[in-house]
């Protein structure tokens, strides 16, 4: 008997440890969203330049930065010599 609920609290802090690893709740926006979505790009982009050692990888981050770079290709900068 003791096996029995030794094997069922095993299985169980299993089944709770693991529920956060399969979590789909957070996926990120795409480049091409970002693009199209000025303020949402402009606010994550603030968000992971803010917190750089946590967020530097956020999916969201990469794109946000990738959407950024890529509207502004071409665009000419003031160098300020």
């Amino acid at each position: 008997m003791i096996s029995y609920v030794r094997n069922l609290v095993i299985l169980a802090l299993t089944t709770v440890a693991l529920s956060g690893c399969l979590d789909d709740s957070t996926s990120a926006h795409t480049v091409a969203w970002f693009k199209a979505h000025d303020t949402e790009r402009q606010a994550t982009a603030k968000e992971c330049a803010n917190n750089p050692g946590e967020l530097h990888d956020d999916p969201s981050c990469v794109n946000a930065r990738s959407a950024m770079q890529e509207l502004s290709a071409g665009t000419p900068h003031n160098m300020d010599w």
